[in-house]
Order: C-alpha cells, then sequence, then structure tokens
C-alpha cells in the first residue's frame, strides 16, 4: 500500500513538471535531450535555482540552461550533459540544432552589456544582453536596431515590400520581406513611396552611404546574409549596399552566406558582384568556409564563378583540406575535379591524405590517392599517413597505403616508426598488415625504445605473441638498460611476462642502475609476477648499485606477502644498502607492523645499525610508530643505543613529542640523562620544542632539571626562549634553578625579556628571578627588554625593582637604548621612573644624541 501511495505521488509530480513545461513553452524536435521553448530566462539566481529544480537538473553531469537557439530568434532551455557551462570573456552562446552543442558568438560589437570576464551558464541572469534577441539577432548589436528600424517602416507599406510574416508553427519571430515582381517593378514601387520612407532611408544613407551606422562594423546586409533572409538581401542590393563590405574581422556578405548554407543569398550576392575571393583577415575564402561545413551545392556555385580552388589561408589550410577533415567526399570529388592540388600542404606539413588517414575517411584515402596524392608526404616532425593511421588503427587505410607502396619504415624525427606506435595503441589488425609487408620488427625510436618495449609498456599480449613470432629480439633494451621484461614486470602485465618468459626473456637482465625485473615487481607490489620470476630463475639477492634488494623494496612499500614469499626463496634478511640500511629499517621508518613481525621471526638483528648508527629502535621512535617500538623492545633492542653523535631513542622520541613511546622506553629501562655529544638532553629537547606531557615523564623519571649543555643552556633556558610558560611553572616546581646562567651569563629572566614573553617573566620574578642579573657584558634584563620595546615586560621589571639606570660595561643605560630604538612610551616610563637624563656611554653620547641619530636616519 506504501510503495502504491508512493508510485501516485511520484506519477503526480511527474505531471505537474510536464504540465509546468508545457505551459510555459513547446517541446521542439530535433535535439539529442529534451528543449523547450520559453519567453524570458531566469532574471535572478532564485528563479535559475527554480527552473533547474523543475527540469530536474541538478546531477553532477549536467546542468540546467537557457540561450538563444541557433537563429538568434527564440529563447530555448534544456538540461545540457555538462556540469558546468564555462563561457570565456567576448562571448555569448546559443545552442547547435544540427548538433545540439553550445557554440559561440562574439559580442564584441555589441553596444553594451558583452561580458568582459569569464563567467558561467548558471550566471546567465548576470548578462541579460545574452539572452535579449529579436528579429534573428541579439538587440545589443548596433545593426540589430537598425534593422527593426528599418524593418518598421517596410511595413508600413504592403504595395512596397508586401507583408511581414511570423512562422506560427515555429513559434519563431521570423521577419521576411517579399514583395510580388509581377505586379510591379521596383521604379514603380519606389514612385509610390511615402516621402517620410524616404526620409527614413536618406537618413541611413547619409549617415553611411554603404547602410553602416557609424557606431557599428556590421552592415544590414551582413547581418540579413548571415541570417539567409534572401528577399531582405535583394532589397539591400537594389538599394545600392556595399556587397564586399566586410566586417572589422574581414569576413564578408559572402562568407557569411556561405558559411550558414544560404544558397539563394550567395546566388544573388555573386550575380551582384560580390567577389568570390574575398578572404577574412587570416585568409578564409568563401569557398573554404562552404568546403568546411559541407555545403556542396554553393561549393559547386563558387567554383562555377571563379572561386580559386587552391587558395589558401595563412596557415595553409586549403578549400581540399577542410573537406577531408570532415569527410566531405562528394566535395573533395568537386575539388579534385576542379583542380585542386591534392599535395597542397598546411605550413607544418599536414597534407590533405594525412588529415583524412587520421580521421579514418577511407573513401577520401582511395580518392587522393587515385588523384595523384604523395602517400610518403611528411609533417615537418616526420608523421607520415601511414604513421597517423596506424596511431588511430584504421586497417582498411592501412592496407590502401601499403598496397599504394607506403615505405612501412618510413619514421619521425623521433624514430617512432608505423609499427610502434600502431602497437603502442593496440592496434592488432595493424600490426598483423604492417609486418606481412616488411616493418623491421626490431627498429628503435632515438631512445632506443622498439615496437616489443611499446606493447610490454601497455600490456598488449597478443601482440606480444605477433612480435615474437615475427622474430622480435625479447631482450632489446632502452639505451638507460630497460628491458621489455622489465617494463611488463613494472607494470604489472603478467600475461606479457610469461609470453616473455617463455621466448627466453632474461629473468636478470638489470637496467644500467642495477633494477633487476625482480625488483621493480617487489617495488610495485605485483605478487604473482614476484613468484613467476622466482619460479624462472630470479635471483632474489640481486641488488641495484646502491645495494638496494628486492626484498628492501618490498619492505619499503609495505607489501608484506611479497616480504614473505622472497624470504620463502631465500632472501637475506640482513642485506643492507650501501649507507647500511636494512629491510628492518626500511620497515621501521615506514611502520609496517606486520612486516616487522615477519622480518624478526626470519631472525632480523634488532640492533643492527646504519652506517651513522642509527638503531631501528631509533628509526621506530623519530616515526612514532608505538606498536613497533614495543615489538622491537619484546625482542630484545638496545633501549640505549644511541647514533653516532649521541643521539639516544629517547632523546628522539622526547625531540618528537611522542609522549606514549617516551612512556614505554622508561619503563624499559631508557636513561632519562643520556646526552648526544653536544650535551642536550631528552629533558632540554622536550623543553625546546613544548612538550609538556613528555616534560613530565621525564621529570617523574628523574630528570636532572639543571643539567646544562656544553654551552650552559639549561632547560629552563631552553623554555624562557621559546616562551612555554606552563612547562615553566613545571620545571620551577620541579628545583630549577632561576638564576642560572649560560656560559656568557644570559640568565633565563634576560631571554625571557628578550623574547617578550610576559607570562615566563611574571613567573621568573615571582620565583626568585634575580632582575638586575646581567650578562657578562653588563647587559640587564631591562635594558634588553627596552631595546627590544616590549613596553608591559619593561612596567613589570620596574615594579619589581629593577635598576632603571643599571648601565653595560660601555655605559650604555635603558634609556639611551630605548631612545636609539626610537620606543617613546618607554622612553617616557622610564623618565617616569627616575632614569637618568643625563647618563652617558664612556663615549659621551647621551639619550639626547641617541633620539637625534634616529630622527636624522
Amino acid at each position: 500500500m506504501a510503495l502504491q501511495r508512493t508510485s501516485i505521488v511520484i506519477l503526480i509530480a511527474e505531471l505537474l513538471i510536464s504540465s509546468l513545461l508545457m505551459n510555459e513553452g513547446r517541446k521542439l524536435d530535433g535535439y539529442k535531450f529534451p528543449v523547450y521553448t520559453t519567453e524570458v530566462c531566469p532574471r535572478n539566481e532564485t528563479e535559475w535555482l527554480e527552473r533547474s529544480s523543475l527540469f530536474n537538473c541538478t546531477g553532477e553531469d549536467n546542468t540546467y540552461a537557457c540561450f538563444p537557439n541557433d537563429e538568434i530568434t527564440e529563447l530555448i532551455e534544456f538540461c545540457y550533459p555538462l556540469q558546468i557551462i564555462a563561457i570565456p570573456p567576448g562571448l555569448c552562446l546559443f545552442l547547435s540544432k544540427a548538433k545540439s552543442k553550445m557554440e559561440a558568438y562574439e559580442c564584441g560589437s555589441f553596444e553594451y552589456g558583452c561580458p568582459e570576464s569569464p563567467y558561467r551558464g548558471s550566471t546567465i541572469f548576470k548578462y541579460p544582453s545574452c539572452v535579449s534577441i529579436g528579429n534573428g539577432c541579439f538587440l545589443a548589436e548596433p545593426f540589430c536596431e537598425r534593422l527593426q528600424y528599418f524593418l518598421q517602416y517596410a511595413k508600413r507599406d504592403n504595395s512596397i515590400v508586401g507583408n511581414l510574416t511570423a512562422n506560427s508553427r515555429d513559434g519563431e519571430l521570423q521577419s521576411i520581406l517579399t514583395f510580388d515582381e509581377d505586379e510591379c517593378d521596383m521604379d514603380n514601387l519606389m514612385e509610390r513611396e511615402s516621402e517620410y520612407e524616404k526620409d527614413v532611408f536618406e537618413d541611413w544613407q547619409n549617415e553611411d552611404k554603404m547602410f553602416v551606422p557609424t557606431t557599428a562594423r556590421f552592415s544590414p546586409l551582413y547581418a540579413t546574409c548571415r541570417k539567409g533572409h534572401d528577399s531582405i538581401v535583394q532589397l539591400l542590393l537594389n538599394k545600392g549596399a556595399d556587397v564586399n563590405l566586410c566586417n572589422e574581422k574581414g569576413f564578408s556578405p559572402l562568407y557569411k552566406a556561405c558559411e550558414n548554407g544560404h544558397l539563394s543569398s550567395v546566388q544573388l550576392l555573386l550575380n551582384n558582384g560580390s567577389d568570390v575571393n574575398l578572404c577574412h583577415e587570416k585568409g578564409l575564402s568563401p569557398l573554404y568556409v562552404a568546403c568546411e561545413n559541407g555545403h556542396e551545392s554553393i561549393v559547386q556555385l563558387l567554383l562555377i564563378n571563379g572561386a580559386d580552388v587552391n587558395l589558401c589561408d595563412e596557415k595553409g589550410f586549403s578549400p581540399l583540406y577542410a573537406s577531408c577533415l570532415n569527410g566531405n567526399e562528394s566535395i573533395v570529388q568537386i575539388l579534385l575535379n576542379n583542380g585542386a592540388n591534392v599535395n597542397l600542404c598546411l605550413e607544418k606539413g599536414f597534407s590533405p591524405l594525412f588529415v583524412a588517414c587520421h580521421n579514418g575517411h577511407d573513401s577520401i584515402v582511395q580518392l587522393l590517392l587515385n588523384n595523384g596524392a604523395n602517400l610518403n608526404l611528411c609533417h615537418e616532425k616526420g608523421f607520415s599517413p601511414l604513421y597517423a593511421t596506424c596511431r588511430e588503427g584504421h586497417d582498411s587505410i592501412v592496407q590502401l597505403l601499403l598496397n599504394k607502396g607506403a615505405d612501412v619504415n618510413l619514421c619521425n624525427e623521433k624514430g617512432f616508426s608505423p609499427l610502434y606506435k600502431a602497437c603502442e595503441n593496440g592496434h592488432l589488425s595493424s600490426v598483423q598488415l604492417l609486418l606481412n609487408n616488411g616493418a623491421d620488427v626490431n627498429f628503435c625510436n632515438e631512445e632506443g625504445f622498439s615496437p616489443l618495449y611499446a606493447i610490454c609498456l601497455k600490456g598488449h599480449d597478443s601482440i606480444v605473441q605477433l612480435l615474437l613470432n615475427n622474430g622480435a629480439d625479447v631482450n632489446l633494451c632502452d639505451e638507460k638498460g630497460f628491458s621489455p621484461l622489465y617494463v611488463a614486470c613494472q607494470n604489472g602485465h603478467l600475461s606479457c611476462v610469461q609470453l616473455l618468459l617463455n621466448n627466453g626473456g632474461d629473468v636478470n637482465l638489470c637496467h644500467e642502475k642495477g633494477f633487476s625485473p625482480l625488483y621493480v615487481a617487489c617495488e610495485n607490489g605485483h605478487e604473482s609476477i614476484v613468484q613467476l620470476l622466482l619460479n624462472n630463475g630470479a635471483d632474489v639477492n640481486l641488488c641495484d648499485e646502491k645495494g638496494f634488494s628486492p626484498l628492501y623494496a618490498s619492505c619499503l612499500n609495505g607489501h608484506d606477502s611479497i616480504v614473505q614469499l622472497l624470504l620463502n626463496n631465500g632472501a637475506d634478511v640482513h642485506s643492507c644498502n650501501e649507507k647500511g640500511s636494512s629491510p628492518l629499517h626500511a620497515s621501521c621508518q615506514n611502520g609496517n607492523d606486520s612486516i616487522v613481525q615477519i622480518l624478526l621471526n626470519n631472525g632480523a638483528n634488532v640492533n643492527l645499525c646504519h652506517e651513522k648508527g642509527f638503531s631501528p629502535l631509533f628509526v621506530a621512535c623519530h616515526n612514532g610508530h608505538d606498536s613497533i617500538v614495543q615489538l622491537l623492545l619484546n625482542n630484545g633492542a638496545n633501549v640505549n643505543l644511541c647514533h653516532e653523535k649521541g643521539f639516544s631513542p629517547l632523546y628522539a622520541t622526547c625531540r618528537e613529542g611522542y609522549d606514549s613511546i617516551v612512556q614505554l622506553l622508561l619503563n624499559k629501562g631508557a636513561d632519562v640523562n643520556l646526552c648526544n655529544e653536544k650535551g642536550f638532553s631528552p629533558l632540554y629537547k622536550a623543553c625546546e620544542n613544548g612538550h609538556l606531557s613528555s616534560v613530565q615523564l621525564l621529570l617523574n623519571n628523574g630528570a636532572d632539571v639543571n643539567f646544562c649543555n656544553e654551552k650552559g643552556f639549561s632547560p629552563l633556558y631552553a623554555i624562557c626562549l621559546k616562551g612555554h610558560d606552563s612547562i615553566l611553572q613545571l620545571l620551577l616546581n620541579n628545583g630549577a634553578d632561576v638564576n642560572l646562567c649560560d656560559e656568557k651569563g644570559f640568565s633565563p629572566l634576560y631571554v625571557a625579556c628578550q623574547n617578550g614573553h610576559l607570562s615566563c617573566v611574571q613567573l621568573l620574578l615571582n620565583n626568585g628571578g634575580d632582575v638586575n642579573l646581567c650578562h657578562e657584558k653588563g647587559f640587564s634584563p631591562l635594558y634588553v627588554a627596552c631595546e627590544n620595546g616590549h613596553e608591559s615586560i619593561v612596567q613589570l621589571l620596574l615594579n619589581n625593582g629593577a635598576d632603571v639606570n643599571l648601565c653595560d660595561e660601555k655605559g650604555f643605560s635603558p634609556l639611551y637604548a630605548s631612545c636609539l630604538n626610537g620606543h617613546d612610551s618607554i622612553v617616557q616610563l622610564l623618565l617616569n621612573n627616575g632614569a637618568d637624563v643625563h647618563s652617558c656611554n664612556e663615549k659621551g653620547s647621551s639619550p639626547l644624541h641617541a633620539s637625534c641619530i634616529i630622527e636624522r636616519s
């Protein structure tokens, strides 16, 4: 019953949506997805979201859209199969009916509203000029306004220009001017024209004799040719419109008529003297664009009227090239019949034959070959028609080219042959054809890549067998020593590996740096291939030039089942690289507990150190792997085994603040005061890095709170340097000497004042910090606070008895330091507390001198 109610609700929802869409607009035929007409597009984000929801267009692979149709005659809405419609600046979009795809219209000539920055289809409501249309044009176009102006006055006298009609079947407001030439000629019509209408035309002509408003670069003739309004074209020509007047980019009326397939308009223009070879600014001719868009009848008409069949644009694109590119066989035949140069290439050397081969147009290839196409004519980088065909796998064209004598081994400039490209892309039939026609199966490119190498890289096993059957060298390596077997192992192509081994592939053939097929299979975790290689005699302990073994690679990358497989096949568990790093080190570094356990179970030395003394335990501690630390300790790891510079596992752990590991190590008897060669203790490093819990653990386990390094830095000193006040309190509570200075006499209070740690200064003073304890050169805490501008600390020191006039050994006072550094509020504070304004240093320089120095600078 619940299911039935749900079905009814869904049905009602579908009916409501359908009803709403029907009320809003008609559904249009001829598109690949549902498209509806609409009076207006969404005018704000709320409306856009509502329409999007109504169309159920909220998925990850589609988006609601509202744009003009391709005739720019009505607005349409639809769910477009892209998540985002991204639109560059200077463009408006429309939906092409022929392709059901969005196409762009340059809006640079708009008088207003052309988007100046990239935008999305979902924000079209911000750009109303891109959806404001009428009379087959965007209203923001200058000529559009003129066209409407013209139509309005033409409509006033039906005897002059017939009727303005609307195609109600499509709901498309398509304005067409018609007249009956049998009833009257144009001279008679003009005689009957009203004086007012004459004024309109004269005004227009006065502004620009070619009917071009001075604010626009599009003429009315251009606009009507683009839309194919033949009767208006005729009328404009009769009024003297310049048939060859181009827009700012060089597009002529004839070009636009040819582009859009308006045969009658083309005929009218040619009859009225249109230059058939007048090109766009980049050299595109009317014939080219007609060929490009497949308008066969227009192509015939242009050629009859003298179009240059070989006229190319600035990059060498010819009409024949365009036709071959798009597969227009009948047009290709027409062009060839009219003398098209079959070998006329682009500036980069692409020939018509090349592009026909690349795109798989069999019949056009045959046509071109029958008309003398050079089948070995190459692109500037050496790409031949056969190369292009083999890359794409067009077998029938491969056969055609070979039958006509194509050079089967003609390579590009980097040495890639047609056979290589066919192999690389897995085109079995093409490979067979090439081999049958003498392709060199072992021909390598400039880097030594052979066809067999290409196949093994991609894993096309059927082609591997074919190449091997045709004499491919199974051990032919590239210039760096990578063999076909190596790349097959690297990429996990098991069946290819089996074929290569069955045909003599060297299982221990190494890359120039010593990487073997087994090593790379282990590194990438291809267990089945590892097993296959071992079964075929792979050396399980074969190391690269730096001593890395297959076992090390497996441990480093966490492939535990391969680690076990290698050990079962005799891998040396203690095989170290050139720096003494063992498989156990690698596993401890990356935290692979299960592999550590496997290695320990197989006799790994738990205390085997790296050349610099790093033990597996140190590595695990440094990287914070608790469970591995526990494993190592349970298996006899030396808890106090140090690095060559004295870094112990406890030191490494305290530096990083891994409290749980600190506890583990202390429980196992780690020396809490074991220092490195410079005297830094675990407690010092924990304090320096602010690890409160670690500090507490160390103190609880007997750490010396006043232990100093070789320069006299104590844990308390480290804390005051960094400002960790909670740890400072902890140290003071545990007996830290508040006035313990380093070898140069810097006290904890001094460094706290120097670095501006107010709360630390307060704690130190509260716990007996000597407010006037000076550095060996006489710098006091007050001096350094003044020098660095820490006003709050200065106030605190003065409140606690700091000597306001205590000078260093050269006579510089706190007041002098404040003046020199421009701390005016501190200067006032010191003076308020009795600072001697005349106190001079040993050279007689006073605070006033210092202030003058800073003022001048």
